[in-house]
């Protein structure tokens, strides 16, 4: 009996933890002079807007300019579950993403672009939830890979 109290309090407290984590929700600026980017070319700009973060639906729209000033924009939507949802560019899916919530609070987004590239990146709020930070690992169709950590800022709150 005791073991299960244990494990009702050890739940009780990851619950409250999980409630007391800053919200993503808002919109957000990528601090490129703060950012690495491995071995691939910094993006001229890029901003994004987290419209929902919660267990039920976390969903997002990126969007910036690139190296070479072409504009993208990347829309996803899907529960906390790791069940791959389709990404969205230029107004159809380019391939699948899915995520899950660590008990600390790290969003873990995983998934496969249509051209075969895979990737994994982690996500962590600053305690003020002001800063996020973004640790990623991609890996190309023909077996590159490509480790990079991103740092944004909080624009606006909901």
């Amino acid at each position: 009996m005791k073991n299960i109290a244990f494990l009702w309090a050890v739940l009780a407290v990851s619950v409250g933890l999980a409630q007391d984590r800053p919200s993503m929700a808002g919109d957000w600026k990528m601090d490129i002079a703060q950012s690495e980017f491995g071995s691939e070319p910094a993006p001229r700009s890029e901003a994004a807007t987290v419209f929902k973060d919660t267990s039920q639906m976390f969903s997002y729209r990126v969007h910036g300019v690139d190296d070479k000033g072409k504009s993208f924009a990347t829309l996803w939507s899907g529960p906390e579950d790791g069940s791959m949802h389709p990404a969205i560019r230029k107004g159809k899916p380019s391939g699948q993403t899915g995520v899950t919530r660590e008990q600390d609070g790290t969003l873990v987004q995983h998934g496969e672009d249509a051209d075969g590239s895979t990737f994994e990146a982690r996500m962590l709020m600053s305690p003020d939830g002001n800063t996020m930070t973004i640790e990623g690992t991609s890996k190309s169709k023909d077996g590159k890979e490509n480790r990079d950590r991103q740092v944004w800022h909080r624009v606006k709150q909901p």
